[in-house]
């Protein structure tokens, strides 16, 4: 029995990160996370690789075929596994997770608290990008997924604590017309279906 259970052990250290079942993925980025022997920017890379893998399954989940069941089934875990995860790791993927993933992972998680909103909303896209507006609105929209009231209690607290990042309030103000638009045409045109990207 001590046999086989060292072989498993070594079996899944040695076994690469894509390779891995979604809970050993999982399980892995817990260890590492406990452990901090990574930091937040060499742990993107795999959040990233479980998320796009995630989203890989969500795309082809039309599909009627027995690959398409198994999607379904792995995404269906994935989420039942995060949903057991205790509130420190899902803080610590969330601070470790590029901004670009957030709206995927937020998906999965689905329930985010307001500090864990402001811990979202201070991310900020790189230098480089050349459409920031884009990947904060999929964000804003991420979060307001999780919850209508989240960024508008978050920027009472960012604002009481006078910690308002600096893009923030054009972005909210973009966002809440957004929104507006959004509920105007649903009251025009009912049987349109919204997208919320």
């Amino acid at each position: 029995m001590r046999k086989a259970g060292l072989m498993k052990k070594i079996w899944s250290e040695a076994l690469p990160f894509v390779a891995r079942s979604p809970e050993m993925k999982v399980a892995w980025l817990v260890g590492v996370l406990r452990k901090k022997s990574l930091t937040s920017i060499e742990i993107a890379p795999y959040i990233h690789l479980l998320l796009t893998e995630y989203q890989y399954n969500q795309k082809n989940n039309r599909r009627t075929d027995h690959d398409s069941e198994l999607n379904n089934k792995n995404n269906k875990l994935l989420a039942d596994i995060f949903a057991d995860l205790p509130r420190d790791i899902i803080v610590q993927l969330l601070e470790c997770t590029e901004i670009y993933d957030i709206p995927l992972l937020l998906e999965i998680i689905n329930e985010i608290t307001v500090d864990e909103t402001i811990l979202i909303l201070k991310k900020t896209p790189p230098s480089y990008e050349k459409r920031p507006t884009q990947v904060f609105d999929r964000v804003f929209q991420a979060i307001h997924n999780c919850g209508d009231h989240l960024l508008a209690q978050a920027k009472t607290k960012m604002q009481d604590a006078d910690e308002m990042p600096e893009h923030f309030t054009s972005v909210y103000e973009r966002f809440q017309e957004i929104l507006k638009d959004k509920e105007v045409l649903s009251l025009l045109f009912p049987q349109a279906k919204m997208s919320d990207s």
